[in-house]
């Protein structure tokens, strides 16, 4: 996109504080809020930090692979020794076992046609696609409809329409036979010749028939919903599940010339099909299964689930699948396609190229699958030409479906612009094409094109009204953005944001935006202009608007001068940084013309915003850790597939991390100009290989050695100490066996002998990170709770980006009553820890009691950031507009925090948040509500000195 998932937490922080430890106070009460908008959020008083098992976060989370992983190996085949045995092996996923047995039944019995269509099933199952044609020449004996119908079909897959559209038409000569002209009519479809008068008659011969009573099996159901697809209106697809979900409730046949279950499977695999049409993944998949229910070796199912799952980008899921389908038919089209899609995505050119041009076009000769890759190469490396021959090719038949994988190729790439040129040219040819009006209307979306993107997809929507992603969008625009957002400009900058309390937010937002593009235009000496921002409010409006459907679990993303994001209304992440990270890939993105790799991008926005501020790094050297001693880190030569192939969040973390440590060393080591050398060669087509040796002057094996060595002394240096067992993936050993005792003691609440076991620990060869902090928390619990502070210092060495040992030492100063000891940690967390409301609310109000205005402001800048309309936040900003002078501003900001002050946790807390309001409401003049507020928040015994100082003052204010 290139994404930007800067929502992440701290790293995990490195340790997570034991669930029996976790009536500990936390170093900050102030909760950010927890749903958009703020106002009603739940402010509730937070007094423990989460608890945290032992190991962290290094653990493999659900989801997360390992780099080397292999699909499972099918079964061999199994010795078939009898008719019914050879049925049930075609029937349960033994192909071959039932092949070699009705070889031989055949030769006996020429003329018995379930032997010989069984047969054939067999061979087409395995890809023995010349065996499979022989034993359905249709000159040995008397062939049924049912044998010229799968006989069409091999010569479709083969490319040979003609001799197919031949055969069904031999078979629809007789005027009972439904299925043949449901086949037949389908690939007059798919050949673009919908609007023939044979393929209208065609569609009414069968719409007649079922209106009629007679399609009654399973067979001439699945022809009608042909034809409710070939209709290709509004209700074509709601047509064509009613039939195809009626065909499916009917009992399996015995009567047929195939077997009852091979009718069946092809109904489910069209109704898969049709649900992938409308980018229903989930319950195409479930369609699918429920003939690998029956046959986990299925492979036109299994390769239907692959090309499920790589609609939806699981790259990993459907290598998997494919891989599996094609180990039980190598010549699978469809399975074949979905690799060599992949391998195109992930930047793997060669292998993409060489599986289209040698296996699927060896297999199917002019797939539009396999064109569209070869075009989409072309277009990676800048090839005008080459895909001028490939469209042309495209374009002998019907040239709709190569454009629309093409299409769909080049958004999974990233590659914005050069889709719309691709669905131009598709609109040119099918201006009314409900699938080409709606990719197309996405995409101008994606370029900031709303007028001309909203009308394609009302234009789609009219034809076809089951497609999730037009509706969806739609509906965002209809029912959402027009009624509650506005747009603010700025110059060349367009910002879209919620209109309620936009005053609070927009100046905050534009100050950062402005910030961010005077030094990133410095950096590149490129000005990405015009440029527009779209800020929602809620998650799901935002993934709706960024991809068409609620599921996006990204904060920012950027599709090149349009940025999408999910604004700082909840508290769940830094908004500035996700606002310098995103307007970072702009740069890449122009520069590179939309073809730089997932990695550089990301890897340049995260060093762009450390740099721009150094508490967003992403540092997370305990995850790198702990993946480097799983095997399960990636080399720089594979970092691209780290992102593409991440199973589960934590996952999606290590690539992000690694990524920031590779341009990170690559900036600091060559500079800054080389990687924008690279960035310009990406977008002539260059690779990796090709670019590191032309700008780097090394190959690309060199550097990665050369980043290698840097990073593990790195990690080495920011990770010390012992770890358990279950951290550094080892057997325990007596050290482990001491700590599990220690927090067995703990868990008894046997406290003295939990510290005399862990300082038995770390007397030995066990000091270490997780045994300082345990010790700690344990001597929290007691009366040497001051004793802590020794062992939170040691924990800080073992690992000195890790930021809970400073809040620990926070809540220390906080419970000996240390104010200024407590800031001077909470600024210094916030210093680390970029992406935390609590600390930054904290060092709020004790700065405001303290007349402290460097760190008020300091910290405010932060709780802005994060959670501009908190209450807190918007108090901090009073007591600032009335110290510069502006009485009605500080006036204004008071009142709408004081909002829903009667209203759910804000009418009894929490305190910090009560004391900020006080001093606000007291320095806009509002004397009244000032003195309401103190008393409440003076009523709090374990209120600052300082604080209760201040608010006795302006509570007893004449």
């Amino acid at each position: 996109m290139p994404r930007s998932w800067s929502s992440r937490p701290r790293a995990a922080w490195p340790v997570r504080l034991l669930a029996v430890l976790a009536a500990a106070s936390a170093a900050c009460r102030t909760a950010p809020p927890s749903a958009a908008p703020p106002a009603s959020s739940d402010l509730s008083e937070r007094t423990a930090p989460p608890p945290l098992e032992l190991g962290g976060p290094q653990d493999l989370e659900e989801g997360e692979e390992p780099v080397a992983k292999q699909p499972p190996k099918r079964p061999e085949p199994v010795v078939v020794s009898d008719l019914p045995g050879a049925f049930a092996a075609l029937e349960q996923g033994n192909p071959e076992g039932a092949a070699a047995f009705l070889a031989g039944a055949l030769r006996q019995k020429p003329g018995d046609e379930k032997v010989r269509l069984a047969l054939a099933h067999a061979h087409l199952a395995t890809g023995a696609n010349d065996l499979a044609a022989a034993a359905l020449d249709p000159k040995l004996g008397q062939p049924s409809a049912a044998r010229l119908r799968l006989l069409a079909r091999l010569l479709a897959a083969r490319g040979d329409r003609a001799g197919a559209i031949a055969l069904l038409q031999k078979a629809t000569a007789e005027p009972a036979e439904l299925p043949a002209r449901g086949e037949l009519l389908s690939l007059l479809v798919a050949a673009g010749q919908d609007k023939d008068p044979r393929a209208v008659a065609l569609r009414e011969q069968l719409y007649d028939a079922y209106d009629a009573g007679k399609a009654k099996t399973v067979e001439e159901l699945t022809a009608v919903a042909r034809a409710a697809l070939a209709r290709g209106s509004t209700g074509a697809f709601h047509d064509a599940n009613m039939v195809l979900g009626e065909a499916e409730k009917l009992p399996l046949e015995t009567g047929a010339p195939e077997p009852g279950y091979v009718l069946r499977d092809r109904a489910l695999l069209l109704r898969g099909a049709m649900f992938r049409e409308k980018y229903a993944a989930t319950e195409a998949i479930e369609t699918y299964e429920q003939i690998l229910r029956r046959d986990a070796w299925h492979a036109e199912a299994l390769a239907g689930v692959a090309v499920a799952h790589l609609e939806e980008l699981r790259l990993a899921a459907a290598s998997d699948a494919a891989q599996r389908a094609l180990q039980v038919n190598p010549r699978q089209t469809e399975a074949l396609g979905v690799l060599a899609k992949v391998a195109l995505v992930e930047g793997r050119r060669d292998e993409a190229t060489a599986r289209a041009q040698g296996d699927m076009l060896a297999a199917s000769p002019g797939h539009p699958d396999a064109l569209a890759v070869l075009a989409g190469a072309a277009l990676a490396r800048d090839d005008q030409a080459a895909y001028a021959r490939l469209r042309d090719q495209a374009a002998a038949g019907n040239p709709l479906p190569f454009y629309l994988a093409l299409a769909d190729l080049l958004v999974s790439m990233h590659m914005y612009e050069q889709t719309g040129t691709v669905l131009d040219e598709a609109a040119g040819r099918a201006p009314d094409n409900a699938y080409v009006q709606s990719a197309k209307g996405l995409n101008l979306l994606r370029l900031g094109k709303e007028t001309e993107g909203r009308a394609a997809l009302k234009a789609a929507w009219k034809r076809d009204r089951f497609n999730e992603r037009t509706r969806n969008t739609l509906d965002l625009y209809d029912q959402r953005i027009d009624p509650l957002y506005t747009d603010v400009s700025d110059g060349d900058l367009s910002l879209r944001l919620l209109k309620e309390d936009q005053e609070y937010v927009s100046g905050d937002m534009l100050a950062i935006i402005a910030r961010a593009r005077q030094s990133l235009d410095k950096r590149y000496a490129l000005r990405p202009t015009p440029l527009r921002i779209e800020v929602f409010a809620d998650p799901s409006d935002f993934s709706v608007r960024t991809i068409g459907v609620p599921s996006l679990g990204a904060v920012g993303v950027c599709f090149g001068r349009l940025i999408t994001a999910v604004g700082p209304y909840a508290g769940t992440h830094n908004f500035h940084q996700v606002v310098w990270h995103e307007l970072a890939h702009v740069y890449a993105v122009q520069l590179s013309k939309g073809r730089v790799p997932r990695w550089f991008t990301e890897g340049l926005s995260e060093w762009e915003s450390e740099l721009a501020d150094p508490s967003w790094a992403r540092e997370s050297a305990e995850l790198l850790a702990a993946a480097r001693r799983k095997g399960t880190l990636r080399r720089l030569s594979e970092l691209e597939l780290a992102f593409l192939r991440a199973g589960s969040a934590q996952a999606m973390e290590v690539a992000y991390t690694t990524a920031a440590y590779a341009i990170r060393y690559l900036g600091q080591t060559y500079g800054l100009p080389r990687l924008i050398a690279m960035l310009k060669g990406y977008g002539e087509g260059g690779t990796t290989e090709a670019l590191m040796e032309r700008h780097l002057g090394k190959p690309l094996a060199v550097v990665e050695k050369d980043f290698e060595t840097w990073l593990f002394g790195q990690l080495d240096a920011k990770v010390k100490g012992w770890e358990p067992a279950k951290s550094r993936g080892d057997k325990p050993d007596e050290r482990d066996k001491l700590l599990s005792t220690a927090l067995g003691h703990a868990q008894k609440k046997d406290m003295t002998s939990a510290a005399r076991a862990l300082q038995q620990l770390i007397q030995g060869r066990g000091d270490g990170y997780i045994p300082r902090m345990t010790l700690a928390e344990v001597l929290m619990q007691g009366p040497s709770w001051k004793q802590a502070a020794d062992h939170y210092e040691k924990a800080r060495g073992f690992r000195p980006e890790a930021v809970e040992p400073i809040i620990r030492l926070g809540e220390l100063a906080r419970r000996d009553g240390d104010v200024a000891r407590e800031k001077a940690l909470l600024r210094e967390g916030l210093a680390i820890d970029g992406m935390s409301y609590d600390p930054a609310a904290r060092l709020v109000m004790l700065a405001a009691v303290t007349a402290d205005a460097p760190n008020r402001d300091y910290a405010l800048d932060r709780a802005a950031a994060i959670a501009p309309l908190h209450p807190l936040t918007l108090g901090g900003q009073a007591l600032r507009a009335a110290a510069a002078g502006d009485k009605p501003r500080a006036r204004s900001l008071s009142d709408r925090a004081l909002k829903h002050m009667n209203d759910g946790p804000l009418a009894k807390g929490p305190v910090d948040t009560l004391v900020v309001l006080a001093l606000a409401a007291e320095a806009a003049g509002d004397d009244t509500r000032a003195k309401i507020l103190a008393a409440r928040a003076g009523a709090e015994p374990k209120l600052p000195a300082p604080a209760k100082q201040a608010m006795e003052r302006v509570r007893t204010a004449k």
